[in-house]
């Protein structure tokens, strides 16, 4: 079930993308929005000054700091509301609301910390897709979403996202991708299809006609396919089966390998946090 979803907007100009994807799911299962806003601490940043600096220039520093958040929540509120008048998405503060509401949370401090925090009281965390070469402070968020909050994360592209297409379940056998499975089904429900992919991966037998038989007991048709990799990696092998699917959605399972493995030599999380050109569906 759905009911309620988190979503950070940290006065980007990617907020916007995924509010957009929120409004899909908030709208579709009737849920609760809640647009996180984290102010930096200005005074965050102190114990890395240089020695020597006048308290002149410190002041200066952090009062110029303190501006930059004050201009920075309020392009994020100005999305936020926009965002909720065009979609039709009422305000409201507590639950009983009928259909898709929505609300504003600003707090003090780290936004990843912040992410964790809430994010664990939340059914799903909806962030933009870094994309390209992704800024530290939007990995930040995503790998915080991913790993501290145990909920799922939906990595959404600027591109519009809809529910209703075709959905490729990478699967692996992997806990976090049971674990990304068991969190998609209200979405995989709606799905036009629904395709399980096993990609060869040596020391890793995966069954995707056991899952799809799983999710047909959740009366979820889905087929089921394995894919061998030839020369290609794991994510090269997964992008060209969501191609051939026409897939709308992928759902997949995040840092199956160790972490610190796939930050050294990459790995599925990390290309679909860089390259993704559909919105993408995690658990850790």
């Amino acid at each position: 079930m759905l009911a309620c979803l988190l979503c950070p907007v940290p006065g980007t100009p990617s907020d916007r993308q995924a509010l957009d994807a929120a409004a899909t799911v908030a709208l579709a299962f009737d849920c609760h929005v809640r647009a996180l806003h984290a102010r930096p601490d200005p005074l965050a940043f102190l114990p890395y000054l240089g020695e020597g600096m006048s308290p002149g220039a410190i002041d200066a520093l952090i009062a110029d700091a303190r501006r930059r958040g004050e201009e920075r929540e309020a392009i994020a509120r100005r999305i936020f509301d926009g965002w909720a008048s065009e979609r039709g998405i009422v305000h409201a503060q507590a639950p009983g609301v009928a259909g898709a509401s929505c609300s504003w949370l600003r707090e003090d401090g780290a936004e990843d910390a912040w992410i964790v925090r809430h994010g664990r009281l939340a059914d799903m965390t909806i962030l933009p897709l870094p994309g390209g070469e992704p800024g530290p402070a939007a990995s930040i968020a995503a790998e915080a979403a991913l790993i501290e909050t145990g909920r799922p994360v939906l990595l959404a592209p600027a591109a519009p996202f809809a529910l209703g297409g075709t959905v490729v379940v990478a699967w692996n056998a992997s806990a976090q991708a049971a674990r990304a499975v068991a969190s998609a089904l209200p979405i995989l429900a709606r799905a036009r299809a629904v395709e399980v992919v096993s990609v060869e991966e040596a020391g890793r037998p995966a069954d995707p006609q056991g899952l799809a038989e799983w999710l047909r007991w959740h009366r979820v048709q889905a087929t089921a396919r394995r894919v061998a990799r030839g020369g290609e990696s794991v994510a090269s092998a997964l992008d060209a089966a969501c191609t051939q699917a026409g897939a709308s959605l992928l759902v997949m399972g995040a840092y199956t390998h160790s972490r610190l493995r796939e930050l050294v030599f990459g790995g599925v999380t990390a290309h679909a946090l860089r390259s993704a050109r559909i919105p993408v569906l995690m658990a850790h």
